[in-house]
């Protein structure tokens, strides 16, 4: 499956990085990954990225179903991963399952197109046994 992005190209809709190796001095991309069965929300959530972040931020896939989603979460390494997910398609359990195996830092926003639940939002940090109990110690402060 392939995605025409904003430049006329093809490209897979799993590897939509735009990492410039040009620009070193500027800050990373936060890398951004939109997993949803619906097309629409895929695309429209990716323009409106790209327009609110411009360079900060990188759509590096669009996952339409649960192994591309399980898969870019491996090999993508993403920031932030939206998913909108219907529990057909997408399954939120098997989706959490999968992102609770995994160790990179990243942000997870679940957001249910079909359903009036409220949005979650998952931060997944990597801290060592000092910061670790530092946290437990005060996790508000």
């Amino acid at each position: 499956m392939t995605n025409k992005t904003d430049f006329g190209k093809l490209v897979p809709s799993s590897v939509f990085s735009c990492f410039d190796m040009n620009r070193p001095n500027q800050p990373r991309p936060q890398r951004v990954l939109i997993a949803s069965a619906n097309p629409l929300f895929r695309e429209g959530l990716r323009k409106v990225y790209v327009a609110r972040w411009g360079e900060r931020a990188s759509v590096i896939g669009m996952p339409a179903t649960m192994e591309e989603t399980l898969t870019c979460l491996e090999t993508l390494n993403p920031d932030l991963v939206i998913v909108d997910y219907d529990d057909k398609t997408i399954n939120r359990d098997e989706f959490l399952n999968g992102f609770m195996a995994g160790e990179s830092p990243m942000q997870v926003v679940l957001v249910s197109l079909g359903s009036t639940e409220p949005v979650v939002l998952y931060q997944r940090k990597r801290l060592t046994a000092a910061q670790a109990e530092t946290w437990l110690t005060n996790p508000w402060g």
